[in-house]
């Protein structure tokens, strides 16, 4: 019954995405709500057919996160809340974009309730009803959760994808998919542990936060969605370290761990370079090309660039700037003012003599903080092959 329940699950998707926003309200609260409840009680019975117990169920002979499954999920969401409010002391809080009447925020819980019931029963029953193949629960966690990634992104955050922007794409990337996917390999290793309530309990705490926090941290995307990818990933690690399990399982699940922590890993690492790679975590990686600057900067070399108040530069720093719709990097010799403008002399160190036109404060990038060692012949030979096949 299980491919039933699969494609339950895709039919309301397609009924959400498609025909409800025409209906507007009614079917935003009243229909979607219906549809995920006939969804949990569909699965309930299934499961009670298939002899499946899918809403409670506790795997481990000792659980070293809080008592259960419910509270280790409870303190991992509770700890990404208490990272973004964090977040929110530093970088200021908006307000909220839902409405705090009663009328509202009951329609809300009622909304986001029947949404939790639906899909975590359904994903719990999803795992447990796949579980008699042993040799393949890490596959089934890993499809699994997938296909819940799937339902979850809408098909106006695809089209937005059409006109291929940088921005809009890496925005995708980093704060929908692959956010999405760490959460709900997070919710998806509970719902495997200790049933539905426990993913419930994870999905519900952040969902809460998002719906009925009066206030919300006002910070960029990029540090949203690396605290929405490490927090799960952390809470996963510990998960894994805390179990303990019979003697003939520990082999099956030490191969499921390191598989499926290499792959978070991978993600994380490919966050993390994503944003680094453009400028998101506050200073931008840049492969000097050019000897001008020999020996303190020898072609091949990474300069990791920090974006400055202009104010704060001093003669011997080495600045990055525009000048003729390309970026350079030289060394300042000297700072003259102008009708009280900053205008900046510079000079590469192998160059004999000063820059032909002075850098103004609008054009400066940012100031050298960092230099990695030749790491950049990477990039330009593989530069230098595309520009010879082109």
């Amino acid at each position: 019954m299980w491919y039933i329940v699969a494609a339950f699950l895709f039919i309301i998707y397609l009924i959400l995405n498609t025909v409800l926003p025409s209906i507007g309200t009614f079917g935003t609260y009243i229909l979607s709500p219906l549809l995920w409840i006939l969804l949990a009680l569909t699965t309930i019975l299934f499961a009670q057919k298939d002899c499946l117990s899918i809403l409670k169920f506790n795997r481990l002979r000792r659980w070293n996160i809080g008592n259960s499954p419910i509270t280790a999920a409870l303190l991992i969401g509770g700890f990404q809340i208490a990272l973004l409010i964090l977040v929110g002391f530093i970088a200021g809080f908006h307000s909220s974009p839902y409405s705090f009447t009663p009328r509202s925020m009951l329609l809300n819980f009622f909304y986001v309730s029947t949404y939790l019931l639906g899909t975590e029963i359904s994903r719990a029953y999803l795992l447990k009803r796949n579980d008699h193949s042993r040799s393949h629960s890490t596959i089934f966690l890993i499809v699994i959760t997938l296909f819940f990634v799937l339902i979850q992104i809408t098909p106006n955050q695809l089209i937005s994808l059409q006109n291929l922007n940088p921005t809009v794409i890496l925005e995708f990337i980093g704060s929908i998919l692959i956010t999405s996917i760490v959460m709900n390999l997070l919710a998806s290793y509970l719902a495997y542990m200790g049933g539905a309530t426990a993913s419930i309990a994870y999905m519900g705490t952040i969902l809460a936060f998002q719906w009925f926090c009066p206030v919300l941290p006002n910070a960029h995307w990029t540090i949203v969605s690396l605290i929405g990818t490490i927090a799960p990933t952390l809470g996963f690690m510990l998960l894994q370290d805390s179990k303990r399990e019979p003697k003939e399982h520990k082999k099956r699940h030490h191969q499921t761990k390191h598989n499926i922590e290499a792959w978070i890993a991978v993600g994380i690492f490919g966050v993390l370079m994503i944003f680094f790679s453009f400028g998101y975590l506050g200073v931008t990686p840049t492969v000097v090309s050019s000897g001008s600057m020999s020996p303190a900067l020898e072609v091949g070399d990474i300069v990791v660039v920090q974006k400055i108040d202009t104010t704060s530069v001093k003669p011997g720093d080495i600045i990055q700037f525009y000048k003729e719709n390309t970026t350079i990097l030289h060394r300042v010799i000297q700072i003259d003012t102008i009708q009280g403008n900053y205008q900046f002399i510079t000079k590469g160190d192998a160059n004999k003599d000063a820059d032909i036109s002075s850098v103004p404060a609008t054009n400066i990038l940012g100031k050298s903080v960092f230099i990695i060692p030749k790491l950049g012949w990477i990039q330009l030979f593989i530069k230098n092959i595309l520009q010879s096949w082109g």
